[in-house]
């Protein structure tokens, strides 16, 4: 009805239910990557979105073999494609290994090939940020990760975040670097706001 009052939504509501898993990591104990994927969650967390985090070293999944069914892997398997489906946006970060992404990374992402027969199939169209730690070759990461997150029917956010060793507190592995963590939040804030959209198209 014109003239009618609509109700203002709330931007806190709005962000607190959105759910985000952040995906990566490495096989190594006190990984530098693991701390900048924790770190683009806390910065998710502080504008008020939900957060889970799949650890590739706590996943300890096997070489992934499409002749194995479901319940040969590991539990851990079936969470995290469970934590998949339940959220509404993705964050992945993965290392720069000899100047593309990681094996342990690249294994958990060709393991959702379990969600290929969900309807819509494995990252269901949602919002996916992208991150990598590393110097000049992260951005070959960054680029494999488009691509699989593409393949994954995934929807790569615009702004993507390569995190420099020197970014990260040796001790702490916190994130010290004020220029990182503003684009991360440009990243976290383009994510939430494709996601909601999203969101309102559906309705």
């Amino acid at each position: 009805m014109d003239g009618e009052t609509k109700p203002v939504k709330d931007k806190n509501l709005e962000r607190s239910s959105i759910r985000i898993l952040g995906i990566g990591g490495s096989a190594r104990r006190g990984s530098r990557s693991l701390s900048a994927l924790r770190a683009a969650l806390g910065v998710a967390e502080a504008v008020g979105a939900q957060t889970v985090m799949a650890d590739v070293r706590q996943l300890d999944l096997p070489v992934y073999d499409s002749d194995r069914s479901l319940d040969e892997y590991p539990p851990t398997l079936r969470w995290l494609l469970d934590e998949v489906r339940a959220a509404d946006a993705y964050i992945l970060c993965s290392p720069t290994y000899h100047g593309t992404i990681a094996g342990g990374v690249k294994n958990v992402l060709d393991a959702l090939n379990f969600l290929a027969d969900d309807t819509p199939p494995y990252f269901g169209g949602k919002v996916v940020g992208l991150t990598a730690l590393g110097g000049g070759g992260a951005m070959h990461v960054i680029d494999a990760l488009h691509h699989s997150t593409s393949a994954l029917n995934g929807l790569s956010a615009p702004t993507v975040v390569t995190v420099p060793g020197s970014a990260l507190d040796p001790e702490s592995g916190e994130l010290r670097d004020p220029a990182t963590r503003k684009r991360l939040q440009s990243m976290v804030e383009q994510m939430i706001a494709l996601t909601y959209g999203l969101h309102l198209g559906k309705q």
